[in-house]
C-alpha cells in the first residue's frame, strides 16, 4: 500500500502556515505524495472536499496521513472524523498547534496522533485530546516556538518525515 498525505494550512494560509508547503515538498521528495490545502476562507469549510479526496485515495489502496497547522490542525481532526464515518483508518495524524477552542478529539480510526503545541502566544495552544473510542498512540508535546513559526520548525519536520518513513517500512 502507498501513503497519501494531505497537508492543511491554517487561517490566512496564503500568508502564514507556509510550513505546510515546505513539509509537503519534503514529503514529496521522500516519495510520499502530499498535496497542500487551505482549510477554507470560513473556518474549515474545505473539510468535506479534502475528506472526499482522502476517501477516494483510500478506496484506491492508499494509507492516509493528515497534517495541519492551526485551523488546519482542527481541519485534519475533522477530516479524520469523516474518514471514521467511512471506516477509513488514519495511520498518522499530526497537528501543529491546533486551536484550543475548536480542535475536536482524536477519533478512534486514528492509529497515531501527534500534537505539537505552544503556550507562548494566545493563538493555537491546542493540546490533542482522545475521543472515547480512541485507543491508538497519542503524543502531545509542548514546544517553545510561537504559533506562526511552529509549522516551519525543521526539527518537527524531521520528526514527521521519520514517522512517515516508519509507516512506509510497515506497508
Amino acid at each position: 500500500m502507498t501513503l497519501r498525505a494531505f497537508a492543511i494550512r491554517g487561517l490566512a494560509g496564503s500568508i502564514f502556515s507556509r510550513g505546510m508547503d515546505t513539509l509537503a515538498a519534503k514529503l514529496n521528495t521522500a516519495g510520499t505524495v502530499c498535496t497542500v490545502h487551505a482549510h477554507g476562507f470560513l473556518r474549515c469549510e474545505n473539510v468535506p472536499r479534502i475528506a472526499a479526496a482522502a476517501i477516494r485515495a483510500a478506496k484506491l489502496g492508499a494509507r492516509i496521513v493528515l497534517v495541519g497547522h492551526s485551523y488546519g490542525g482542527d481541519a485534519a481532526l475533522m477530516i479524520a472524523g469523516r474518514l471514521s464515518d467511512e471506516d477509513v483508518p488514519v495511520p498518522l495524524l499530526v497537528a501543529f498547534d491546533p486551536t484550543w477552542f475548536g480542535a475536536p478529539p482524536v477519533p478512534g480510526n486514528v492509529v497515531r496522533a501527534i500534537g505539537f503545541y505552544q503556550k507562548i502566544d494566545p493563538v493555537g495552544r491546542g493540546e490533542l485530546k482522545p475521543s472515547s473510542d480512541f485507543d491508538g498512540d497519542l503524543v502531545s508535546e509542548k514546544h517553545n516556538e510561537p504559533h506562526i513559526r511552529i509549522d516551519d520548525d525543521p526539527v518537527l519536520h524531521a520528526r514527521v518525515l521519520a514517522e512517515v518513513a516508519r509507516l512506509k517500512r510497515t506497508t
